[in-house]
């Protein structure tokens, strides 16, 4: 027959009963219940010191459970040979499930332009590119909410770079993107060589709301291949 050893933290570890194959030793939140269950074997003590010692009869995987009545939190201890003393912590803490990484693709050339998006200014979709014709600039339509997004991704090629640099832009109206005069909420230089592969990284975590997305009209003649918002 299993036993409980009630233990207070630092206390030494209990004397090995004669029937226990091993012991399952649990550092738990003072004052909480715990019990340690294999199949129709349990074992149970309440308002736990903070440690507590089962000796268990059987070797196998134990299910440690505690509660303080409104939360509980539960694992597992595998006893694996006569002998074996294992120790399990638990505690009430939930850990946040790490957000999952959500990815927008407006263009790509597996799936083209999305749907929904149409090209404006100075430039038009060929199927699998965004053109920009001369004099260059562009933006997507509809605005794109950017609330739970932290980086807009833009890859291609520069045809030509007349004015020395090209910027893809991210602006709360088309005349931010657009507009050489206007400054944009975000931005980024173009500075791959033309007709070499580049891409572009816009951090636009501080942005929520719905903004444009684009190039500003400087002559850049740029091929767009990619966008995306991750």
């Amino acid at each position: 027959m299993g036993e409980a050893f009630l233990c207070r933290r630092g206390a030494g570890a209990a004397e090995t009963a004669v029937s226990a194959c091993g012991f399952v030793c649990a550092s738990v939140p003072e004052g909480s219940s715990c019990s340690c269950i294999l199949g129709d074997k349990r074992f149970s003590v309440d308002n736990a010191p903070g440690l507590v010692a089962f000796a268990v009869p059987a070797c196998g995987a134990w299910t440690v459970t505690i509660s303080d009545g409104t939360r509980s939190k539960s694992g597992t201890v595998n006893i694996l040979s006569a002998g074996d003393v294992r120790t399990i912590t638990l505690d009430y803490t939930v850990t946040p499930p790490t957000p999952e990484t959500v990815t927008n693709t407006l263009l790509s050339p597996q799936s083209g332009l999305r749907s929904d998006c149409s090209v404006n200014g100075n430039a038009s979709f060929n199927g699998s590119t965004i053109r920009e014709s001369e004099g260059g600039g562009f933006w997507l339509s509809p605005a794109i909410n950017l609330t739970n997004y932290t980086t807009l991704t833009v890859s291609g090629m520069a045809r030509v770079v007349s004015y020395g640099y090209s910027r893809i832009s991210v602006g709360s109206t088309t005349e931010k993107v657009f507009s050489l005069a206007q400054t944009p909420e975000c931005f980024a230089e173009w500075t791959g060589l033309p007709n070499a592969e580049y891409t572009v990284s816009i951090n636009v975590a501080a942005l929520t709301g719905s903004y444009y997305i684009g190039s500003t009209a400087v002559g850049n003649n740029l091929e767009i291949t990619r966008i995306e918002l991750t």
